[in-house]
């Protein structure tokens, strides 16, 4: 049978083997538990930034669709005083009649699509440039 003295030997190691591990764990855990805070507190951070970068963008759309409005009702406006008339006379030769071209609307519809159509390309250009701008900075 052991002697105690073999019993304590045995209890004195189990504690120093737990000690050793307990001071190696603990380090560790604490450098996790700051990690994981430093995390958190960076994911708010972004959260904050992603707030404002949307509600940047939201404003230049905003901003964008009322230039292009605007712009919209000045061409209206602008080819709504504006009249083709045909004035009943013969076609000269070298200018064929509009029908045989394939157009069936007026030259000032035409020109009032052409510019609503390039004002929509140019005001897309715009957004597409100030989003670029905002996600870069």
């Amino acid at each position: 049978m052991p002697t105690p003295n073999v019993y304590f030997k045995i209890a004195l190691a189990f504690l120093v083997l737990l000690l050793a591990s307990f001071c190696g764990w603990y380090p560790e855990h604490l450098a996790f538990v700051a990690y994981k805070e430093k995390v958190f507190a960076d994911g708010k951070i972004q959260e904050q930034k992603n707030k404002d970068l949307i509600i940047q963008q939201q404003l230049i759309t905003k901003q964008v669709q009322n230039d292009y409005q605007n712009k919209l009702d000045r061409i209206k406006s602008y080819y709504s005083g504006l009249h083709y008339s045909s004035g009943g006379k013969l076609s000269n030769p070298g200018n064929p009649p509009l029908s045989t071209l394939g157009i069936t609307k007026d030259p000032v519809s035409v020109a009032q699509d052409c510019a609503i159509e390039t004002e929509k390309l140019l005001s897309l250009q715009e957004w597409v440039k100030s989003q670029i701008k905002v996600n870069d900075e």
